[in-house]
C-alpha cells in the first residue's frame, strides 16, 4: 500500500529522472567507454558504471577513473576527463535511452487528476532537457530541478523545497518518487513521502535497506 490510500491524493509528484523515468546506463557507459578510450584507460563495464549513477556527470566521471587508474585522479586529470565524457554523451544522448515500462501512462494519469508534476535530478540540465524531451514527456512536468539549477543536489532537500515552493505546494502535500538513497533520503529531509522503484541502479544495493514508505517493481502498480 502507499503512504496514502491513492497516489491521485497528493497535489504534485517528483520524479528522479535516470533509473526511474529513464533507463540510461548504456548511453552513460558508452560516454565513459569513448573517454577510456581517449585516455588509453581500460573500460571499466556497464554493470561498474550503473553503481556510479545517480549523483551528477562529473562524480560519475571520478569514479570511473578512481577505478580505472586504481588511485585517486588529479583534479586536472578529472577536469580533462570530465571534458572528453562531455563531448562524448553529447554524440550519443538518448541513442540506448529508453522510458521505463507504464512512465507516460502514469504521467497522464497524475495530469487528468490535475496533480503537479516536477523532475528532481543530479543530471546537469542540457542533458536532462534533451532526454524528457526526445522520449516525449518533457511537457508534462511544470518544475524541472536539475544538477546545474539547484543551490544543492540530493540527499539535500533544497531541491524538493524549492520545487513544492514554485508550484506553490506545500511540501508534506507532495511525493517523491526515485530509485536510489539520495532520493530516499532528500524526501526524508524535506518532509514528504517517498516511494523507490527497485529496478534503478542505487549503486547496487537493495533500495529497502534505505527504508522508502513503498517499493515497487513497475508504475503499472501505481496505475
Amino acid at each position: 500500500m502507499i503512504p496514502r490510500s491513492d497516489i491521485s491524493s497528493y497535489k504534485a509528484v517528483f520524479f528522479d529522472l535516470d533509473g526511474t523515468l529513464i533507463d540510461s546506463a548504456k548511453d552513460l557507459n558508452f560516454a565513459i567507454e569513448l573517454m577510456a578510450d581517449e585516455l588509453q584507460l581500460a573500460k571499466p563495464g556497464l554493470q561498474n558504471v550503473k553503481h556510479w549513477i545517480g549523483e551528477g556527470a562529473l562524480k560519475l566521471v571520478e569514479q570511473a577513473l578512481f577505478h580505472m587508474k586504481k588511485g585517486q585522479p588529479s583534479q586536472f586529470e578529472v577536469k580533462q576527463a570530465f571534458e572528453l565524457f562531455s563531448s562524448a554523451y553529447k554524440e550519443c544522448l538518448g541513442e540506448h535511452s529508453t522510458l521505463y515500462p507504464d512512465t507516460q501512462k502514469l504521467l497522464v494519469k497524475l495530469l487528468s487528476h490535475k496533480i503537479k508534476i516536477a523532475c528532481i535530478t543530479n543530471k546537469p540540465i542540457e542533458f536532462t532537457d534533451f532526454l524528457l524531451m526526445q522520449n516525449m514527456i518533457r511537457q508534462f512536468f511544470s518544475v524541472i530541478c536539475a544538477g546545474d539549477t539547484v543551490k544543492h543536489q540530493k540527499p539535500d532537500a533544497w531541491p524538493l523545497l524549492h520545487a513544492s515552493e514554485t508550484l506553490k505546494v506545500d511540501i508534506s502535500e507532495c511525493l517523491m518518487i526515485g530509485d536510489s538513497v539520495n532520493d530516499v533520503e532528500a524526501a526524508r529531509n524535506a518532509g514528504c513521502d517517498v516511494i523507490a522503484v527497485n529496478y534503478g541502479y542505487n549503486k547496487g544495493i537493495n533500495i529497502k535497506k534505505s527504508n522508502p514508505d513503498l517499493v515497487i517493481a513497475s508504475f503499472d502498480e501505481l496505475l
